[in-house]
């Protein structure tokens, strides 16, 4: 017999790394193992790809676990974690030589859409305000298992007059109108110039939905965020998140294990009982919670068998896009110098603090998803790149940086039958050659370049058809519907097995809601699981 626990957790990505934090905390016995050697998952910063840089193979920045008190529930100061704001977030430059700068302050935001559209700025700054005040209850059902009729229940009452009376811009019918239209729609009939347009939509697109894709209008709730609690990089990089969460388990006893793949989630007598490793130890426990995808959680550690045959065939359909994007990362002797805002003596500026996005249109946004559809690769791949040495020097050796580059949509399987070992290479000259028309001759600085394609998102990361989000983040898979209606509440059917992550809602990006909402769904249902 292996050893007993409380609970067992799947996977050691930050949402299980949370759920654990909170049970360890309330006095359970709880173990996590990871089949990678390091904690993380897709907030994982590693040292050992270039010697002497510390790089994010993953996520870079993080943005709503800041509006959530998790951070602060969790003491994740004291384990390490200091975070460095960045201000501004967004630096989007133009074919032109035009650009616009996003500021958490909204004023100097505005200044900066004024310099290409006065009346634009105007309602940028209407557009946030409304949007800002219409948002804060969408904001609160992330802590919370989700349950229909919550949400709009909660935007009506809490919002409905005040929306009509103080910002007298529209009912509030009409933004939930605008939350079932797509964010090309809303942002086309609100905003009035090409540029302004195209850099809303590329933040819009973060989440992976196409432009047109309907329910998308509530994608740019994260451009409304990242004014009110602004866009943050964890010093050290994005995996000392992780870090900090594994000290914090480690601290109120919990056990985190690395290197230990599961092989299949334990179930007896009809109920979750553990989980076996690959290497055949099993270990025991009375609550078994899966972090990983829902498909790779029920379809392959548990015996479909076990399901009904309906569980199955819905599992089987949910819509995972067939890829989303890849990453390079990059290391440099220079920061890119932007023709639209240069570089003083070398030095960085504004332009490299945050996110710099490279997109010149939201048509060029919409053929490059119209072109992954069709399994092909974008001719011109949205970019968005990032300088983290601007702000975080020690993550390089002196005068050295790092630049990262998420593009989108890339396909994970090629139309043609190209593989991705021949194409990604292809890919990553494609980037830096777009670069180049930002800001000339940046590529000569590159020193070496580290490449994760959409396949090697799957292989490495767990991300399957190398899906950040797990599932699209389409309106009909969020909220109650996401995975599944009847797996909304993070339990699954067999009796102690229970589900969190990007699978789960709120849905994928760094929050650490689903492993809250895990953990405290399992804590007030705690009595009846260990009586079974």
């Amino acid at each position: 017999m292996g050893e007993q626990y409380d609970v067992v957790i799947v996977g050691a990505g930050h949402n299980g790394l949370v759920c654990g934090c909170y049970l360890a905390r309330a006095g359970l016995r709880v173990l996590i193992v990871e089949r990678r050697p390091i904690a993380g998952g897709a907030v994982m910063t590693e040292h050992d790809i270039f010697a002497g840089y510390a790089i994010d193979t993953c996520s870079s920045f993080h943005i709503v676990i800041k509006a959530l008190p998790i951070i602060e529930e969790l003491g994740l100061e004291q384990f390490g974690l200091e975070y460095l704001p960045m201000d501004p977030f967004g630096f989007a430059p133009f074919p032109d030589g035009t650009s616009i700068t996003f500021w958490r302050d909204l004023e100097k935001t505005c200044a900066s859409i004024a310099q290409l559209n006065p009346a634009d700025a105007d309602r940028y700054r209407n557009f946030i305000t409304l949007w800002g005040t219409f948002n804060e209850p969408v904001y609160a059902t992330f802590l919370a298992a989700p349950r229909a009729g919550s949400m709009l229940g909660s935007i009506i009452k809490r919002n409905g007059a005040k929306l009509r009376q103080n910002v007298g811009l529209g009912k509030t019918t009409d933004l939930l109108k605008s939350i079932f239209g797509s964010y090309a729609q809303l942002i086309d009939t609100t905003f009035e110039d090409p540029r302004l347009k195209a850099a809303l939509a590329w933040f819009a697109a973060q989440s992976g939905g196409a432009p047109d894709d309907p329910g998308g209008g509530e994608m740019l709730a994260w451009q409304i965020l990242c004014h009110q609690t602004g866009c943050w990089r964890p010093k050290g990089g994005s995996g000392m998140l992780a870090q900090a969460l594994a000290r914090c388990m480690e601290h109120h006893g919990g056990e985190v294990r690395v290197a230990a793949p599961v092989a299949r989630i334990l179930v007896n007598d009809g109920k979750a009982r553990g989980v076996e490793l690959a290497d055949g130890e099993i270990i025991n426990a009375r609550c078994v919670i899966s972090n990983a995808h829902v498909q790779t959680t029920l379809l392959d550690l548990v015996d479909p068998e076990l399901l009904d045959a309906e569980l199955v065939r819905k599992l089987r359909n949910l819509r995972i896009a067939n890829g989303m994007g890849m990453t390079i990362r990059c290391t440099a002797d220079a920061l890119p110098n932007y023709s639209a805002l240069p570089m003083i003596e070398q030095q960085p500026n504004e332009a490299h603090r945050g996110m710099q996005l490279i997109s010149p249109s939201l048509s060029s946004l919409r053929r490059a998803y119209h072109e992954s559809e069709l399994g092909m690769a974008p001719t011109a791949p949205a970019i968005l790149a990032m300088t983290p040495t601007a702000m975080d020097p020690e993550l390089a050796p002196p005068n050295k940086h790092i630049f990262n580059i998420w593009a989108q949509w890339h396909p994970y399987t090629l139309a043609d039958g190209t593989s991705w070992e021949e194409q990604g290479p292809r890919e990553a000259e494609k980037m830096l050659r777009i670069v180049d028309q930002y800001a000339p001759g940046f590529s000569d600085h590159i020193t070496g370049i580290y490449i994760k394609t959409p396949p090697d998102l799957e292989r490495i990361g767990g991300l399957l058809r190398g899906h950040l989000m797990h599932i699209d983040m389409t309106l009909d898979q969020m909220f109650m519907f996401r995975p599944l209606p009847e797996l909304s509440q993070y339990q699954t059917p067999i009796p102690g097995l229970w589900l969190t992550g990007a699978s789960t809602h709120p849905g994928g990006g760094v929050s650490g809601a689903p492993g809250y909402n895990t953990a405290h769904e399992v804590l007030r249902n705690w009595k009846a699981i260990a009586r079974r």
